[in-house]
C-alpha cells in the first residue's frame, strides 16, 4: 500500500486536520483543516491529472494553511498562494492554495513565512480568505503534491536545517 492509496479504497471524504506531525521523515500532514479529497477531484486539470506528482486535495474549513512537512521553504510566492518545501530526507512538497489564485495578485493572502526559512510540520504558512477566493470566482481547494516522486532513488542531497 502506497502513501496515497487511501484514494482508491475510500468512497467517502475524510476529515483532514492540521495537527503537527511526528517528525518522521516521510510523513506528510494535511495543510489545513477540512475535507480530504483525491487529487483527481481538485478542480484544476494539471493537479487532477497528476502532472506535478501524487498528492491530495483539501476543501478547507479554516483560513490558515500549514506546513505539511518539516523542511526548508524552497519556494514562497509573493502572492502567498503557493509554497514549496524540501524535507531533510529530500522529499519536495508543493502546497497550492486555491485554483488560479495567482490571478488575485496576493489579495486575500497574508504570508507568515519567507523563502529560505526552515519550518516545522504544522507551522502556519499563510492566512487566506476563502470568501475573497470564492468572490473572485476561484475554488479554495488546497492541493498538496509530492513533486519529486521517490527522492530515495534520486541523487539530490538533503537540505540541512542550518
Amino acid at each position: 500500500m502506497g502513501l496515497f492509496d487511501f484514494k482508491r479504497t475510500s468512497a467517502a471524504p475524510r476529515r483532514a486536520t492540521s495537527i503537527p506531525a511526528r517528525p518522521d521523515a516521510n510523513e506528510i500532514c494535511s495543510p489545513a483543516t477540512g475535507i480530504l479529497i483525491p487529487l483527481s477531484d481538485v478542480p484544476d486539470p494539471v493537479f487532477a491529472g497528476g502532472a506535478l506528482g501524487q498528492g491530495f486535495g483539501v476543501e478547507p474549513t479554516g483560513d490558515v494553511a500549514y506546513a505539511p512537512i518539516s523542511g526548508k521553504l524552497i519556494a514562497a510566492y509573493e502572492t502567498g498562494h503557493a509554497y514549496g518545501l524540501r524535507s531533510d530526507s529530500g522529499i519536495e512538497v508543493l502546497v497550492h492554495i486555491g485554483v488560479d489564485t495567482v490571478e488575485m495578485k496576493g489579495d486575500g493572502f497574508d504570508p507568515l513565512v519567507k523563502q529560505g526559512e526552515y519550518v516545522d510540520a504544522g507551522q502556519p504558512l499563510v492566512r487566506f480568505s476563502s470568501s475573497k477566493i470564492k468572490a473572485a470566482g476561484h475554488s479554495n481547494v488546497i492541493a498538496t503534491v509530492v513533486t519529486n516522486g521517490n527522492p530515495e532513488k534520486k541523487s539530490s542531497s538533503p537540505t540541512s536545517r542550518a
